[in-house]
C-alpha cells in the first residue's frame, strides 16, 4: 500500500510501484496493465492519481497506451547491428540465448526474372523459398522470408528443420560463409498476414529489410526479406574510419 503520510506524491510513489512490478516479471513485455479503476481499488487511490503516474511511464516509454485496448508494457528493444554478416542463431547465441526459428512453410518454386537477377542464376531455375518466425525470449522478434538456389544447393530442402541455423547448413554441406551482405531498408504498415505472424495490429509500423548475402567471390548466396516490429527493435551502424597523417 502507498503512504499517504509520506513527504514524496502518491502518483511518485505509485508510479515506483509499478515500476517494481515490471523489473519483478509481475508485468511481463506485452501484457495489459490492470485498468484505472483496479488500480484505485488495488492502491486506494483516486483516478487523478492513477492517471499521473501511468502518463509518467508512457512519456518515459516504460509503457505503451494502445485506442480502445488499454495501456501495456513495452517490449526492451531488441538491438541488431545492420550491416552485420551473422544470422538470427549467431546473434541469439552470442547473446547467451537459445534460437528458437519456427518454420512456417517450405516450397520448391521456379525463380521469376526478379529473383533470377537477385541471385545471379538462370530463369526458371528451382528456388527453395524458406518462411519462418524467428522468436527472441519466447516472443516473435522477425517473420522471415529466405529463398535459395537449388542448383547451388542441391538437396537443401532435406536439411532443412525447425531449430536449423541456415548459415550452419551452407557451411558444413556446402562450405559457403557469407562474407558481407547489401542490405535495403523500409518502414511499412503490417498487413494482415505479417500482423498474426508477429502478435501486433494491422498498420503497425515494421521495419522491411531485404536483404542479399554475398560468399567472398561476391557471388550471391541466398535473398530474404525480413520484418521486425519497430517497437521491438533498434538498428546501429557502426563505421570505422582512418586517420591519414
Amino acid at each position: 500500500m502507498l503512504n499517504s503520510e509520506s513527504s514524496i506524491p502518491l502518483y511518485l510513489q505509485l508510479k515506483q510501484s509499478i515500476m517494481d512490478d515490471i523489473n519483478n516479471s509481475i508485468y511481463l513485455p506485452g501484457e495489459r496493465l490492470p485498468t484505472e479503476p483496479e488500480l484505485c481499488e488495488k492502491y486506494n487511490v483516486s483516478r487523478i492519481t492513477v492517471r499521473k503516474a501511468v502518463l509518467d511511464l508512457v512519456e518515459e516509454g516504460y509503457l505503451l497506451k494502445q485506442q480502445g485496448k488499454g495501456t501495456f508494457v513495452k517490449h526492451s528493444k531488441v538491438k541488431r547491428e545492420l550491416v552485420a554478416v551473422n544470422g538470427y542463431s549467431e546473434y541469439m547465441i552470442s547473446a547467451g540465448i537459445t534460437p528458437q526459428p519456427q518454420i512456417i512453410s517450405h516450397s520448391i518454386k521456379e525463380a521469376d526474372k526478379e529473383m533470377a537477377e537477385k541471385l545471379n542464376i538462370p530463369l526458371d531455375s528451382q528456388v527453395l523459398e524458406l518462411k519462418r518466425l524467428l522468436y527472441f525470449n519466447n516472443e516473435p522478434l522477425s517473420y522471415e522470408n529466405s529463398t535459395y538456389s537449388l542448383e547451388l544447393y542441391p538437396n537443401l530442402v532435406k536439411l532443412v528443420h525447425e531449430n536449423a541455423s541456415m548459415h550452419k547448413i551452407l557451411k558444413e554441406h556446402y562450405e559457403v560463409i557469407p562474407a558481407y551482405n547489401n542490405k535495403v531498408l523500409n518502414v511499412i504498415f503490417a498487413e494482415k498476414e505479417t500482423a498474426e505472424y508477429l502478435k501486433c495490429n494491422v498498420r503497425d509500423s515494421l521495419y522491411e529489410i531485404e536483404k542479399i548475402a554475398f560468399d567472398a567471390n561476391q557471388m550471391p548466396i541466398y535473398h530474404s526479406i525480413l520484418y521486425y516490429i519497430t517497437s521491438h527493435v533498434s538498428f546501429t551502424i557502426t563505421s570505422e574510419f582512418q586517420v591519414k597523417n
